[in-house]
């Protein structure tokens, strides 16, 4: 391959991990948080550590299927998709959970927020989060990677996972924006936004497990 094209490729990497990011489940997951965590650096950190986890279970995955010839039996996959459902779920109700406790602990709420960034420092569940969207994902995302070079896989999977980490992040941030707005001037939309990401992500968990 020639110099320009090898650079198109790798190229394309980034940009095809900048959409992945926009998944439909990529996105609930991240709402749900951002909701609850609307601060720069918690949302700098929640796309960190999503991101390196789904992008070190790709390149784990793609690294045995590139060398070793070894990929994921379907039924793991399908299961993983069905985790994903389960999971979308759980957010759901944890958005609902974190209303009901920030109204009977409106008091102690500015302290808690002082916390935020110490608490996510030890919470692996963004993570996990990532691990799994990136098992479930990585029968689609292998497939459409080119048939590159062993020394250009690793860099062609480096730059997908940037993406991904930038698209998250950067959904995050706009989301995180339009939740600080609508919290300081009509509380009561933003709390009505918040049940409609709760709901949300409830419907498409379900609509995700069964599919």
């Amino acid at each position: 391959m020639t110099e320009v094209s090898i650079l198109s490729v790798l190229g394309l990497g980034l940009i095809i991990g900048l959409f992945h990011a926009f998944d439909v489940d990529h996105v609930m997951a991240m709402a749900t948080f951002v909701d609850q965590k609307s601060k720069l650096k918690p949302i700098l950190y929640y796309a960190i550590k999503w991101g390196t986890g789904h992008g070190g279970v790709l390149l784990l995955l793609g690294a045995s299927l590139f060398f070793l010839g070894i990929q994921l039996p379907e039924w793991f996959v399908h299961y993983a998709e069905i985790t994903v459902g389960i999971l979308l779920i759980y957010l759901g109700f944890r958005v609902f959970s974190y209303l009901n406790r920030n109204k009977h602990e409106s008091t102690e709420i500015n302290n808690k927020r002082k916390n935020v960034l110490a608490d996510l420092k030890h919470d692996h569940t963004p993570l996990l989060i990532g691990m799994l969207h990136g098992v479930a994902g990585s029968a689609s995302v292998l497939m459409i990677l080119p048939d590159l070079m062993k020394t250009q896989f690793f860099i062609h999977i480096a730059l997908f996972s940037m993406g991904c980490l930038l698209g998250m992040f950067c959904f995050g941030l706009c989301l995180g924006f339009m939740q600080s707005l609508l919290n300081r001037h009509n509380r009561n939309m933003a709390d009505i936004f918040t049940r409609c990401l709760g709901v949300s992500s409830i419907g498409l968990g379900t609509v995700w497990i069964f599919s």
